[in-house]
């Protein structure tokens, strides 16, 4: 009888713990539709994720400033797994006591119940912005390639409003955008989004536009992890770019045109960026297993869940215990493609009834690009700034992307972007309204269709 290995999550740590898994099996010829497989022997890989496609995460910051297509940082699934199976839909329970995953699907809402061997959870983390009153409200995520994409538009839609915004005080709240977090997404995501509109502010002739990007921090420094030496020369070159610091402060309360500060100053704001505030997903919550003090679910150092038998938890949805530490892994690319292997071949160990290894990393190091020809870095212990540290953090991030063809786009993508002006457009993605009521992602006032009807649905129901 066929058995099936489900990997949850379409992640670093879940692709590439499905692509080893189908990997070996093939190697040992146990994949199902292998050649030579025998069906009372053969595994069956499934990957279920929300989306059929990977996103490389790292380069999302550079959608923002449209140095690199959209496109381009994401690659289908099924391409990346051939010879497993991709389902797509939203995870909607995990019942480790029959063993059994119950996907949701994104058209219809049926829930189809999937069964498994074997477990790999490479679910990540949710964004947490209940610790910020206000911030669920108000804020701006850049988790998903949907963050990015919005935060672009409405970048740019901002500066439209400025444009013609008589009231002197209004339109500085329009144009000042505030990054909560100086860790290496906050410090990206201003870097790059300082560039955007400032090369989007100039394209307006007939009127000066100021636009400020505010990054507020409860550190003296960003990117402290790096050590005192970087987190300086970022920090200076932050303020060298125009980007204004607020150190040591922590935001108490964001409202819908400000930010309040735990000093009582306020920043007048209409965006505010969250890049701080992960959570485990909700979904997990019921699984009897496992975990540390703040609800992550806690694996042994081989990834196997203590409390749920056959069961492996790999990537930011775990905690992950550093042996050379005692403390828990970073939520990193570069540990998740490593443990996504390991926790593969341990699955495999596991149902053949062999001894599981434990996983033991250590860090290489951290680059972060910090604006235009510029990024910090910790390489083996090796301090490296400026074009150095941009020219590493480009290669390096290049040839971890995901198949040749997604490399060669990006470097096209960089190679233009030294030679031709960046696109500063706003690409909307509201549909023609077919019912005259207000949609998700519309505003009063847009027109409907004519002979629209009154009762119609935006979405058939299958």
């Amino acid at each position: 009888m066929t058995r099936r290995i489900v990997v949850l999550g379409g992640g670093f740590a879940g692709v590439s713990a499905a692509q080893e898994l189908v990997k070996q099996l093939r190697r040992r010829r146990r994949l199902v539709g292998a050649r030579g497989a025998k069906a009372d022997e053969a595994y069956e890989v499934v990957l279920l994720n929300r989306d059929n496609y990977f996103v490389f995460q790292p380069l999302l910051a550079d959608i923002i400033s449209g140095t690199i297509e959209t496109t381009h940082v994401v690659v289908p699934l099924r391409r990346m797994l051939p010879g497993g199976t991709v389902e797509v839909g939203y995870l909607d329970s995990v019942d480790v006591t029959r063993r059994e995953v119950g996907l949701r699907r994104r058209w219809s809402g049926d829930v189809a119940t999937i069964s498994y061997d074997a477990l790999i959870i490479a679910l990540g983390s949710v964004t947490d912005l209940a610790a910020v009153p206000g911030m669920a409200e108000h804020g701006v995520g850049v988790r998903t390639l949907g963050d990015a994409f919005y935060l672009r538009n409405r970048a740019l839609d901002m500066l439209e409003e400025a444009r013609i915004e008589t009231d002197p005080a209004r339109r500085e709240r329009l144009l000042t955008f505030v990054v909560v977090g100086g860790g290496s997404t906050g410090v990206e995501v201003a870097a790059e989004l300082k560039d955007l509109l400032e090369l989007a502010a100039r394209s307006f002739r007939d009127v000066e536009l100021r636009p400020r990007v505010v990054l507020v921090h409860s550190r003296p420094m960003v990117l402290s992890e790096l050590g005192p030496r970087l987190g300086r020369y970022t920090t200076r070159k932050l303020r060298n770019a125009g980007i204004e610091l607020r150190l040591g402060r922590r935001v108490r309360r964001v409202e819908v045109d400000r930010v309040e500060l735990d000093d009582h100053s306020s920043i007048n704001s209409a965006t505010v960026v969250s890049t701080v505030g992960n959570a485990p997903n909700p979904v997990l919550a019921g699984i009897p297993a496992a975990r540390d003090g703040r609800g992550w679910l806690a694996p042994d150092a081989t990834f196997s869940l203590p409390g749920a038998p056959d069961v492996w938890a790999i990537g930011d949805c775990a905690s992950i215990i550093d042996p050379n530490t005692d403390r828990p892994m970073p939520a990193t690319a570069q540990h998740a493609v490593r443990e996504g292997p390991h926790a593969a071949r341990n699955v495999l160990a596991a149902l053949e009834g062999q001894a599981q290894t434990p996983f033991d990393y250590r860090q290489l190091g951290m680059l972060v690009s910090v604006g235009r020809f510029k990024a910090v870095g910790d390489i083996l212990g090796i301090k490296v700034s400026g074009l150095l540290g941009w020219l590493l953090w480009r290669s390096y991030y290049l040839l971890r992307l995901p198949t040749l063809d997604r490399r060669i786009r990006v470097a096209i993508d960089w190679t233009l972007d030294l030679l031709l002006a960046r696109d500063i457009v706003e690409i909307s993605v509201r549909r023609t309204r077919s019912t005259p009521g207000e949609a998700p992602g519309e505003i009063p006032g847009e027109p409907v269709s004519i002979g629209a009807r009154p009762e119609a649905s935006d979405e058939l129901t299958l």
